[in-house]
C-alpha cells in the first residue's frame, strides 16, 4: 500500500484541508522505528512548545484570578495541608467568626480553581470558554457515597439524580450551540456527564454483596480462572447479583432501583446527544458496576446509532490487559459500540489496606508498583489505537472510541505518536508551526482528558499541537460542580486520593510556578516564559 505523502512545509496552513484529500489509507503493518522518530522531532521542536505556550498565554485569567489560583497550588503542594484538609474545613466551618472568613476564601481559591460552579448556569461560562480554545467538558455534579459507608437519604438521592438528568439537559443545550453538526463525530460533542453509582444508592453494601455473588456465580461455572480479581463481565452476571445468596431483599430492591435510575439517566442523555461516563470504583464493587455498563452499551450503544455509555477501565487493576482485549471482543462479537475511559486509578491505598484486612488470598488486585501500572496503561494506548486504526482502514469508522485520562505527559505523547504512526493524523506545517492534525474519521474515536483545574499546562500543549480539520475538541476537562458543603470533602478526597499527582512532575509544585512565572511575565514584559514544568 502507498504510504501517503505529507504536505511539505511551503503549503503552509492549507495543508489540513490536503491532508483529508482522497481516501484514507492505513497501514497495514506497524511503522518502523525510523517513522516513529517523526513525532518526537515534533514533540522536541520549537515550534510544539510554541503552540503551548500560546494556548497558555490565550487562556490565562487576570492577576488577581492568577494570584487566587496560585494560593491554591501552594497549599496543595504542602502534603501536610492535605492530609489535613477535610478535618481542617470541617473544624472551622463551624467556629461562627472562622467559618465566614473560611468560606471566602475556599469559594475565591480552591473552588474557583478546582470546580465549574454550583450549578450548571455558572458552569457554563466556563464551559464555553474551554470550547472557544478547542476543549471539552466532562461534567458531573458531586454525588458519591459517603465516605464511611453509612446510608444516604433516598431523598436526597432523589434529589441529586435531578441534578445529573438537569446537568445532561445543560450539556446537551450547550453541545446544540457549540457543535450544532456532529453527525461526523457519531452524533458526540464533546460535552459529556459522568456519574458515580455508589452515590445513586441508599446503601453501597448492597453492590458489594450482589458483586461477591456475581463472583461465586462465576466461580461455580469455572470463568475467570485465569483471570485476576475482580474478574470479567459475562451474561449471566445480573441474574447472579439479585439472586445470590448473600443478597437480601432490601439490596434487591436497590439494585433494581439503582438499574432503573441508571436506564433514566441513559435515556435522557441519548435523547440531548450526551455520552454519560460511568466512573469505575472500588474493586469490591466493580463486579456488579462492570455488568450494569456492559449491559447499558448494548442498549444504548447499538452500531449505526449515537453512542451514549462510556465505561471506565483502570490500568492500576492486574486484570486490565485481559479485561481491554475481552472487551473489545465481546462489542465485535455482540455488535455494540465500545466506549471507555481508560484511567490508571485512584484507590491504591484503600485497595492494598482492604485486601491485606481481609486475608484474601494471591496478590491483591493492583499493580505492586508504578512501573507495571504505568506498563498497563501503554498497553491500553496502544491496543485501543491500532484496534481503531485497524477497523478505520476496514470499513472506514470504528466501534470503539476511548478517552485516555492522563496527567502522565509521556502518555499523552506516547498517543499522540501513536496516532501519527498509524496513519491517523498527519504533521503539518501551520503558519510556520508544526501541528498534529488528526483524521476527521478519527477524530471522534480519540480523545484525552484531565481534571478541571489540574495540568493545564498538559492540556494546553494538546490543544495547541494536535487540531481536526474543524476544530473539533481532541482534549476535555473532568469539571466537578455542587454547592460548597458538598463539594469540600470532594476536594479533600481527591487531593488526598492524587497525592501523587499533586506532589510530583506536572503537579502542584509546578503548577504553582508555572502561575509564579505567568505572573513575572506580565509584570516584566521581557521576562523569559519557559514552559518547563
Amino acid at each position: 500500500m502507498v504510504q501517503e505523502q505529507r504536505p511539505t512545509s511551503q503549503q503552509g496552513s492549507d495543508c489540513a484541508l490536503l491532508a483529508f484529500s482522497g481516501p484514507i489509507e492505513l497501514r497495514t503493518m506497524k511503522p518502523t522505528t525510523l517513522e516513529t522518530k517523526a513525532y518526537w522531532r515534533l514533540c522536541l521542536s520549537e515550534s510544539f512548545v510554541q503552540a503551548g505556550c500560546e494556548y497558555l498565554q490565550r487562556t490565562h485569567q487576570d492577576y488577581g484570578t492568577d494570584l487566587s489560583f496560585l494560593s491554591a497550588f501552594a497549599f496543595c503542594s504542602t502534603p501536610l495541608w492535605v492530609d489535613m484538609s477535610e478535618s481542617l474545613y470541617n473544624t472551622v466551618s463551624k467556629t461562627p467568626v472562622l467559618s465566614s472568613i473560611a468560606h471566602i476564601f475556599v469559594m475565591n481559591t480552591f473552588f474557583e480553581q478546582f470546580l465549574g460552579g454550583e450549578t450548571t448556569e455558572e458552569c457554563a461560562p466556563k464551559i464555553e470558554n474551554l470550547w472557544r480554545n478547542r476543549i471539552g467538558t466532562l461534567l458531573g455534579y458531586n454525588i458519591e457515597a459517603n465516605l464511611d459507608g453509612s446510608s444516604k437519604d433516598p431523598e436526597l438521592i432523589a434529589q441529586q439524580t435531578q441534578m445529573v438528568l438537569e446537568s445532561i439537559e445543560s450539556q446537551g443545550l450547550l453541545s446544540q450551540r457549540l457543535s450544532p453538526e456532529t453527525s461526523a463525530m457519531g452524533r458526540d460533542s464533546r460535552c459529556w456527564v459522568r456519574i458515580k453509582v455508589t452515590g445513586l444508592l441508599p446503601h453501597p453494601i448492597a453492590l458489594e454483596h450482589a458483586s461477591a455473588a456475581i463472583l461465586a456465580a462465576r466461580k461455580a461455572q469455572d470463568l475467570d480462572a485465569n483471570v485476576p480479581y475482580p474478574g470479567l463481565p459475562h451474561d449471566e452476571d445480573w441474574k447472579a447479583a439479585l439472586t445470590g445468596a448473600e443478597v437480601t431483599a432490601s439490596d434487591r430492591e436497590q439494585l433494581l432501583t439503582l438499574r432503573a435510575t441508571l436506564e433514566t439517566i441513559m435515556s435522557k442523555a441519548r435523547d440531548h446527544h450526551v455520552r454519560v461516563v460511568i466512573d469505575a470504583e472500588q474493586s469490591w464493587y466493580q463486579p456488579v458496576i462492570d455488568s450494569l455498563t456492559d449491559e447499558l452499551m448494548q442498549k444504548y450503544n447499538t452500531n449505526g446509532g449515537p453512542a451514549t455509555c462510556i465505561a471506565s477501565f483502570q490500568a492500576y487493576l492486574r486484570r486490565y490487559p485481559q479485561m481491554l482485549d475481552y472487551q473489545i471482543q465481546r462489542a465485535q462479537e455482540k455488535g455494540y459500540q465500545l466506549l471507555l475511559k481508560q484511567v490508571r486509578g485512584a484507590y491504591m491505598i484503600t485497595e492494598d489496606k482492604r485486601w491485606r484486612e481481609k486475608k484474601m488470598e494471591g496478590p491483591g488486585p493492583v499493580w505492586s508498583t508504578k512501573a507495571e501500572t504505568d506498563a498497563s496503561y501503554d498497553y491500553g494506548v496502544a491496543k485501543a489505537i491500532e484496534t481503531i486504526a485497524q477497523q478505520i482502514r476496514k470499513r472506514g469508522r470504528s466501534d470503539v472510541s476511548v478517552v485516555f485520562a492522563t496527567h502522565n505527559s509521556h502518555s499523552v505523547d506516547k498517543g499522540l505518536r501513536l496516532f501519527e504512526e498509524w496513519g491517523l493524523a498527519v504533521c503539518c506545517k501551520d503558519k510556520d508551526r508544526d501541528q498534529l492534525v488528526v483524521r476527521k474519521e478519527t477524530a471522534g474515536c480519540v480523545a484525552f482528558a484531565q481534571i478541571y483545574g489540574l495540568r493545564d499546562d498538559l492540556t494546553n500543549r494538546i490543544a495547541g499541537s494536535a487540531a481536526t480539520e474543524d476544530g473539533f475538541p481532541l482534549v476535555v476537562k473532568s469539571m466537578s460542580y455542587g454547592e460548597l458543603a458538598e463539594c469540600m470533602p470532594f476536594l479533600a478526597r481527591r487531593a488526598t486520593e492524587n497525592k501523587a499527582v499533586l506532589e510530583g512532575r506536572g503537579g502542584a509544585t509546578a503548577e504553582r510556578r508555572r502561575l509564579g512565572r505567568e505572573i513575572r511575565r506580565r509584570l516584566i514584559r521581557w521576562a523569559c516564559f519557559d514552559m518547563k514544568v
